[in-house]
Formats: structure tokens, sequence, C-alpha cells
């Protein structure tokens, strides 16, 4: 596998780090309308990264660094909604955004890796694409 294939990899891993550090703050916070939502979104990105690390760690490299201020900013934000407006039915708007943010992130991430990866890597990428657009589909819009 080509070394953009790999960034590729890492960059996903990074971008659902990132939405973990969110999703768990809004777990403390949210309101029991829609904490099952934000449950199950963390549970399955939860699976996820762990399941991109073994793949980090089939290649042979390490996963260990793949963080972002991004995370915190995520984490940031639930904190100032919840203050602000609370973190209601009404949040699971701002969530659909994000997950619509990271479905892009792996398009990107598998457009970026081009015909370096096959097999494990590209199918990996492929059924949590399709997870995240199956949990998009049953958020709110608006």
């Amino acid at each position: 596998m080509n070394a953009d294939a790999r960034q590729s990899l890492h960059d996903v891993h990074t971008a659902t780090q990132d939405v973990l550090k969110g999703y768990r703050t809004m777990l403390e916070r949210a309101e029991p309308e829609i904490r099952p939502t934000v449950q199950a979104l963390t549970d399955l990105h939860h699976r996820h990264a762990q399941e991109q690390e073994r793949e980090i760690h089939r290649l042979g490299e390490s996963a260990g660094d793949d963080t972002s201020f991004q995370g915190t900013v995520n984490k940031a934000a639930v904190i100032v909604r919840d203050w602000v407006t609370g973190l209601d039915r009404d949040a699971l708007s701002a969530v659909r955004q994000g997950e619509e943010a990271l479905r892009d992130r792996y398009v990107e991430a598998m457009d970026e890796m081009g015909a370096g990866a096959t097999g494990t890597t590209r199918s990996l990428l492929t059924q949590q694409h399709a997870d995240i657009c199956n949990q998009i589909a049953k958020l709110p819009k608006s």
C-alpha cells in the first residue's frame, strides 16, 4: 500500500477519534430523549476506531498519535451548546451535520487512496462509510 493510502487511513482514524470526543461529552450531558441515539453513534464510532487501529497495526504502523485539536473543539462545542440551548432533540441536527462531515472525510480518504488501497483497507473504509450513511438516514434533517 502506498504512503498516501496509509495517511488517508490515519486521517480517517483521527476524524473518528475527534468525533468520539464530542460524543463522549454529549453522553454525559444529553437529555434522556436523545441519549439512545448518541449512545448508538458513540458505540458505532468506537467500534470503527478499534477496527481502524487494528488495520493500522496490520500495516505495521502505530495509531497512537492519531488525534487533533478538532476533538477538543468538538468537546467544547458540545459544552457550549448545552449551556446555551441544552442537548435535546434539537441538537440532533448538529449531530447529523457532524456525521455528514465525517462521511465526507471517508469519501475524501478513499479518493486519496486511489489504486494504492485494495483489499482489507478499502473494504474496511467502504463498510464503515456505509454504516455512517445508514445512521445519517435515521437522523433528522433540521
